[in-house]
């Protein structure tokens, strides 16, 4: 009775939280009949919600504890239970259906060993306390095919979806839309290989407006790299069956056709896109990355910035920020949100920003801060002026404003030269002021990060509402960061090194990264904290012997 009393009581609890308690539970417990008992009310509240079995529930809790890997290994679920990986593979069963109900992606790497990741649909389900459904992709109008085939390719080049499912939801958006004229043409291509690649061609036609498509385009779309090579190899010799039914052909370059790069042709234009030029992604899209191909990352920070960062996503949340805009619209104030994100490099203001628009469902358009600036009289003015008006044009299709980012925008913000009168400064000081006539009608949300404080122009400093400053981390927050970048080691160890070492997480990102390099050139997988060392010496060395270039 006590027992059916305490899952009542769970039934008000978010799956994070169930999901949470399971893992505090189990945590630093062998699978035993004792630690599986005592989270039984938790793995079963977990189950129900989400319509899986127990079992399933429990090992699924351990898997999202992995949630940032992009390859989750049967040791780290092991290593979790402190249990050997046979004991893992016990509960298959569960692990299958994870799979089939797409909790779970599953891969095989180049040696045959088994691997998985968790689609990011699963983990805004989880995060939102909602139920995850598995999209459906049969009749959909073209707008949303176009969108998912966008979607369902970025995930492939990114290793977000293993090669079998990948095919399977490609067939699925094929053949579930027999009345659009794209989907249509599409069925009758019958050889799998041949569908993948002029399905893959198509989407870099239609989103990025591609007339070179080359052979690093077309790479991560098969599972082994052989194909791939087979396939480049008839594509480079014109015998492709997709060359030799008229539907590719070589890019041509000065009048020359490029023997390493492709095309549709027109025919197959006429073909397969009609009514598809007037809707498809504008010039504008190519500058925006979108949220579904932002992988998510846990970031930590003091509490203070963690609070404004709270504050600013809740505030980009859509609903929310309807109703924000409506408000400062009904007191005659600036709808836009201009940002700054300053503080020493590698501290998390980029990815911060990366974050933000990945929960939110927010895309990022980003501005190439060098190429504004031109040696052509007033050109640079007119690149300036160009940034804002393809923001505001893309804002007027999308269903939600993207953020404009303004990436290590030190030059641009720092103070304005006063009495200009070599060309250069008035060029700077053209750019600056066109910036910021423009953020007092802007519209939407603009970031901007940068390493200055102390010279950063007044004007610009008055215009920005959410000023957020990114401190290097402290020992605690470091130790955070060094355990997620580096989970083989211990929490003492990741201490240890967080209070010998003042490293930006930058910095920590970097040495981690060296580390896996590392392994794959030795073959030897495990980390050792000598050679962390080594790399943190290295890292040190950089560190002290860097130096400041730039306008400002």
């Amino acid at each position: 009775m006590k027992t059916q009393d305490k899952t009542q009581d769970l039934s008000r609890c978010s799956q994070i939280k169930l999901i949470d308690s399971i893992l505090n539970e189990m945590r630093e417990k062998e699978m035993c009949e004792e630690s599986i008992e005592a989270a039984k009310p938790y793995i079963r509240a977990f189950a129900e919600r989400v319509n899986m079995s127990e079992e399933a529930a429990m090992i699924f809790a351990a898997f999202f504890d992995c949630f940032t890997y992009s390859r989750i290994r049967y040791k780290d679920i092991a290593g979790f239970y402190e249990c050997n990986q046979v004991t893992i593979l016990t509960y298959w069963p569960a692990i299958s259906e994870l799979v089939k109900r797409q909790y779970l992606n599953e891969f095989k790497d180049s040696d045959g060993e088994q691997y998985y990741n968790i689609p990011n649909e699963v983990i805004e389900a989880v995060r939102e306390n909602k139920t995850y459904t598995p999209k459906n992709y049969s009749n959909i109008s073209l707008e949303q095919w176009l969108g998912e085939l966008c979607i369902l390719m970025n995930k492939k080049d990114h290793s977000r979806i293993s090669y079998d499912k990948f095919e399977e939801c490609l067939l699925q958006l094929i053949n579930g839309n027999p009345h659009l004229v794209i989907a249509r043409e599409l069925a009758t291509i019958k050889d799998k290989t041949d569908l993948i690649i002029f399905a893959a061609m198509t989407n870099l036609y239609i989103q990025n407006h591609d007339e070179h498509i080359m052979r690093s385009d077309l790479e991560d779309l098969f599972e082994h790299a052989w194909e791939m090579r087979n396939q480049a190899q008839l594509l480079e010799c014109g015998s492709h069956p997709l060359q030799e039914a008229g539907l590719v052909e070589h890019s041509i370059s000065d009048g020359q056709a490029e023997k390493n790069a492709w095309m549709l042709t027109k025919s197959a234009k006429e073909r397969f896109l009609q009514g598809i030029e007037t809707i498809a992604s504008s010039d504008e899209d190519r500058y925006v990355k979108t949220p579904d191909t932002i992988v998510p990352k846990q970031l930590f920070f003091n509490p203070s910035v963690t609070r404004q960062i709270a504050q600013l996503e809740s505030l980009l949340q859509a609903d929310q920020f309807t109703k924000v805009q409506d408000n400062l619209t009904k007191y005659g104030m600036r709808r836009g949100f201009a940002c700054i994100f300053y503080g020493a490099p590698g501290t998390g203001k980029t990815e911060t920003v990366l974050q933000l628009a990945h929960r939110t469902g927010r895309g990022i358009m980003t501005v190439d801060v060098p190429n504004l600036r031109s040696k052509w009289v007033g050109d640079t003015e007119k690149n300036t002026k160009a940034i804002f008006e393809r923001y505001r044009n893309y804002c007027k299709r999308a269903d939600l404003a993207p953020i404009l980012l303004f990436n290590e925008a030190d030059a641009i913000l720092c103070k304005r030269k006063e009495g200009a009168e070599n060309s250069v400064d008035k060029m700077e000081n053209a750019m600056q002021n066109i910036i910021l006539q423009e953020l007092e009608t802007l519209d939407g949300i603009l970031i901007a990060t940068t390493n200055l404080t102390g010279n950063l122009d007044t004007a610009f400093e008055r215009r920005f509402l959410y000023k957020i400053e990114f401190p290097k981390p402290t020992p605690e927050e470091s130790k955070h960061i060094w355990h997620t970048m580096l989970p083989e080691i211990s929490e003492s160890q990741a201490f240890e090194l967080a209070k010998q070492y003042a490293f930006s997480g930058g910095q920590i990102e970097n040495i981690a990264r060296k580390q896996i390099v590392n392994a794959v050139l030795t073959g030897n997988e495990s980390i050792e904290m000598e050679s962390i060392r080594e790399a943190c010496k290295t890292e040190l060395f950089k560190a002290s012997n860097t130096r400041r270039i730039g306008f400002c």
